[in-house]
């Protein structure tokens, strides 16, 4: 029978064991929520039976699906992860390249000529294998603006504490 795939509904594997629930459905993709993982799964995979909404994997079989596909794209991702590598922003606008990786802080050299520090988590890949930032080219130069003038006010800090204890010195 054609599943009814409802927000909250139970989950079951073949044999009655309970995977999860319904956690989203958007089009013909369903989300399922085993508790510790989230799987996307076709609206296809369901069936009804008996107990509810059934399908193919146990809940162990799907949590080590998600956590393998989770594997392969952090492998992916760090892979692509190298020096000159184009970083593009969500709007598809290339924003920098890498200039250096060093543990999971990431060096780029922007587009302006500046640099920014960002954390590897920061960075995913897109659909053709680049890699790419979570945000729009404009929202990150917004982003890099504030911080840029934030440190230019600290320095200006730092540089004005400097010259009243030169001319502290100086006074004695």
């Amino acid at each position: 029978a054609p599943a009814t795939l409802n927000v909250g509904a139970k989950v079951f594997d073949a044999e009655g064991g309970e995977v999860g629930s319904v956690e989203s459905v958007q089009g013909d993709i369903v989300t399922v929520s085993t508790g510790t993982a989230r799987a996307g799964l076709p609206k296809s995979a369901f069936v009804s039976r008996e107990k509810g909404l059934t399908i193919g994997m146990n809940k162990a079989q799907l949590e080590a699906a998600v956590n393998g596909a989770k594997a392969e794209n952090t492998a992916a991702k760090d892979a692509a992860i190298v020096a000159d590598a184009p970083i593009k922003s969500s709007d598809g606008v290339v924003i920098g390249t890498v200039s250096k990786v060093a543990g999971d802080d990431v060096t780029v050299a922007l587009s302006n000529g500046s640099a920014a520090a960002l954390k590897k988590s920061y960075l995913g890949l897109a659909a053709d294998g680049s890699l790419a930032l979570g945000m729009t080219a404009a929202d990150f130069a917004k982003a890099t603006q504030a911080a840029g003038s934030a440190q230019a006010s600290a320095d200006a800090g730092a540089a004005a504490t400097g010259t009243a204890a030169a001319t502290d010195g100086t006074e004695q």
